[in-house]
């Protein structure tokens, strides 16, 4: 009897040990992968459930799982949902926003499967951007056609067609020029577009296909002071534009450009981070926008300013995330994004005589946190555009003399959301990768653990991470918070970062030598131009020039690099070059055919020794692994039968993310690669705007 009552003992404290090792707030993030990412709603049940049973008394947190726990319910049509909800209300009236959910399902009844009607996907493909607005009719959708040469386009929804409205013929053309934000105007038959180029533009072009008036040039700036600008919006009286200036001094304007004559009136300056949104009340005569909270913070908050510019009110100051989405089709409402109850969400607040009235109200839930608002329509439909991945990175062992990988090794722990680029630690225990999950940032895997951990962030943004040689620090690219664009030196633990060259023409890929005393970047300042610095004496040299340039990575001995070449529309193919670091001479390896191209980025890596490269390429659609001896030229694909790999690194050709990357480790025995899909889709959300403004719009 003592024996069976000392078992039960020591399993109460084995179980409530393992409930304590775990934070309630880690336990909130796996119910979120759960939900979110996978996808398993009853998994995550469970998991809400035990901590608004077991962390009861952090207030904050219960309230926020029963919450997810409410929707989770609601989403699977489950009567269960409004006990979830009576009971939030019920015990914690303190926690104002998650109650405020909650109150609103319960007045609505939104309590069933049927809340996500009126939400319907309208455009999912390569072409999908967020750089665009929607028609006023909800017929088109303008974009930028980055796949294509960065041309002006314009998507229709009802026959799921794209047209270009300006007519590039490759990158080089137009001195690289391409289109940025653009607006629809309000009857909805031109298009005003920002036109990046040396001396930046406003231009505005007809709409429809049957005009033959180029496009009009309304306002030019010198490409010495602004460095990118973009239209936000176009005013419902037709009259003026607002647009959004980044300077090479690191500050950010907005301004007002009068349709007529293209003269500009500057409205605010601030630090180069600036305004996201900048959009026109329904009379035309205020503008709401949203800024930092502080230097320090990435939430923003919302303010309002009279046109003319004579006054200017804060609207929405919160310590969430709180962005412009625009303004109710009747001007009674400005409506904004928030993340207060944990989701990002749909807030709305009453507007007149110029000033916000009253305390916000939810009004649409969980839109995603990554999406972006294109513009609402007359219907009052709200066009947004959305990444949707549930990627995460797997390795696999792999045998380079036999061609073969094994069987892929899934992580159990450490989600990170969105990981991209992987890259492995000289010493082999560690993966670094960049995350997505809507700020740039980077983690830290561990290969025996799965356990990850995030980089503290103190740069904007890390790009293309890469281990030092010493393992203790990284190398990217990176933006620092006075807006300065290069290459940094991150700090594996802290997250401080030291610079290593400022200028944005260095770009985003930066490589160290194998003894750290170099480092190799893509000249963006001279497209296909790759340049080698001497960390010590600061000089630098061309070490190749290709007009083609795709990718390229360093070897292990640093005297080559491999480089990838986009397709050449003359000859129809791309090649696999070998280049010597000490003299740029050229070779050779491989040519592949447009129909077997190489995937864009980050699928690149040198064998140890320096013997062979490993690359991805797609024939006919279906991913490949293959291998090329350095001396000989010859290619073997692998055997990638036993994993996921096809499946991983293929990217359908209807998404237009980048190509998240794979790195072999440093002694050859594992790959690490992303596994999940991705896409980019534009959705309408419907019939969520107060039932109120509705009736009244209809009536006009």
């Amino acid at each position: 009897m003592k024996r069976i009552l000392l078992l039960a003992v020591t399993t109460a404290i084995v179980l409530v040990s393992s409930v304590s090792a775990q934070s309630g707030y880690e336990l909130y993030q796996q119910a979120l992968t759960k939900e979110r990412v996978e996808g398993r709603l009853q998994e995550a049940i469970a998991i809400y459930q035990r901590i608004a049973k077991n962390f009861s008394s952090d207030r904050a947190l219960a309230a926020k799982a029963l919450l997810r726990l409410g929707e989770c319910y609601q989403r699977l049509g489950d009567a269960q949902a409004r006990k979830v909800y009576e009971q939030l209300v019920r015990e914690y009236a303190d926690k104002t926003d998650a109650v405020a959910v909650a109150r609103s399902r319960l007045t609505a009844g939104d309590t069933s499967a049927a809340a996500a009607k009126g939400d319907r996907a309208v455009w999912t493909g390569s072409k999908v951007d967020l750089f665009g607005r929607v028609s006023p009719d909800g017929r088109y959708v303008s974009y930028v056609d980055w796949p294509g040469y960065g041309d002006l386009a314009l998507h229709d929804v009802a026959t799921n067609r794209d047209r270009l409205l300006t007519g590039k013929k490759n990158w080089e053309d137009l001195e690289g020029a391409s289109a940025s934000w653009s607006a629809i105007s309000p009857d909805g038959k031109h298009i005003a577009y920002g036109w990046q180029s040396p001396d930046p533009e406003i231009r505005i072009v007809a709409l429809e296909p049957a005009a033959t008036m180029p496009p009009r040039t309304l306002a030019k700036f010198s490409g010495t002071e602004v460095r990118f600008l973009g239209v936000r919006d176009w005013s419902p009286d037709d009259k003026s534009l607002t647009v959004v200036l980044s300077r090479k001094d690191g500050t950010s304007q907005f301004c007002i450009v009068a349709v007529r004559d293209g003269m500009v009136r500057v409205l605010k300056s601030s630090d180069w981070r600036g305004a996201d949104r900048v959009m026109f009340s329904a009379d035309s005569k205020y503008i709401a926008y949203d800024l930092p909270a502080s230097d320090a913070a990435d939430q923003r908050d919302i303010f309002i300013m009279a046109a003319d510019g004579s006054r200017e009110t804060p609207a929405v100051v919160h310590s969430a995330d709180d962005r412009v989405i625009g303004w109710s089709p009747d001007g009674q409402y400005l409506l904004f994004s928030s993340d207060r109850t944990g989701s990002n969400a749909v807030w709305a607040v009453r507007f007149s005589d110029g000033r916000v009235k009253g305390r916000p109200e939810l009004i649409k839930s969980d839109i995603g946190t990554a999406s972006y608002p294109l513009g609402l329509t007359k219907s009052g439909a709200l066009f947004v555009y959305k990444n949707i991945s549930s990627r995460d990175l797997k390795i696999a062992p792999v045998d380079l003399r036999a061609g073969k990988l094994g069987q892929t090794v899934h992580f159990t722990r450490g989600y990170v959301p969105a990981p991209q680029d992987p890259h492995w630690s000289p010493d082999g225990k560690y993966l670094v990768y960049q995350t997505r999950g809507g700020q740039d940032g980077l983690a830290v895997r561990s290969i025996e653990t799965g356990e990850a951990r995030r980089i503290p962030r103190t740069l904007l943004y890390a790009r293309d991470p890469r281990w030092s040689p010493d393992g203790k620090s990284l190398i990217v690219g990176g933006r620092d918070g006075k807006g300065r664009d290069g290459v940094y030196q991150v700090d594996v633990e802290s997250g401080r970062f030291t610079p290593i060259a400022y200028g944005s023409r260095l770009g985003a890929e930066p490589r160290w030598s194998a003894d750290g005393t170099k480092i190799y970047y893509k000249d963006f300042g001279s497209p296909g131009r790759v340049v080698e610095r001497d960390l010590g004496s600061g000089a630098e040299r061309e070490v190749t020039r290709h007009p083609l340039l795709q990718n390229f990575e360093v070897s292990p001995d640093s005297q080559s690099l491999a480089i990838q070449t986009a397709i050449d529309p003359a000859s129809q193919s791309g090649s696999l070059l070998i280049v010597s670091i000490a003299n740029g001479s050229s070779r050779e390896l491989l040519r592949l055919t447009a129909a077997e191209k190489f995937h864009q980025l980050h699928t690149m890596a040198w064998t140890p020794g320096s013997r062979a490269i490993l690359i991805a390429k797609k024939t006919a659609g279906r991913s490949e692994l293959w291998s090329v001896d350095v001396a000989t030229g010859q290619s073997r694909k692998f055997d990638t039968d036993a994993t996921d790999w096809a499946e991983a690194i293929s990217i359908p050709e209807e998404s237009n993310f980048l190509d998240g990357g794979f790195s072999l480790s440093p002694d050859g025995s594992h790959i690490a690669f992303l596994m999940g899909k991705s896409a980019a889709e534009v959705w309408a959300l419907e019939n969520f705007l107060p039932r109120t403004v509705v009736k009244q719009t209809a009536k006009k």
